[in-house]
């Protein structure tokens, strides 16, 4: 079975700090580790109140999984096509 590309989206009120930002990761990979799941890439918004990251896993479900383990909260989680510049 092949890995899936994940997006997923996180709503944050209040706004990102650097060392929450560190805590979360921390927390996420190891769960992800444990779920089988990657992260591949993150893009957090200027004002630090939206994110979008970017995993490989076995399905959505792994990811979901993996964020609520860590404790972490997310507004979607959705298997994506990866389409880039070659």
């Amino acid at each position: 079975m092949g890995m899936a590309h994940l997006v997923v989206e996180v709503l944050l009120d209040p706004p990102l700090t650097d060392e929450e930002h560190n805590r979360m990761g921390n927390r996420l990979d190891q769960c992800l580790e444990a779920h089988g799941a990657r992260w591949m890439r993150s893009y957090l918004s200027v004002d630090r109140r939206r994110m979008v990251c970017e995993f490989e896993a076995p399905d959505a479900e792994a990811v979901r999984a993996s964020y609520r383990s860590a404790n972490v909260g997310f507004e979607r989680v959705w298997v994506a096509e990866l389409y880039k510049r070659e």
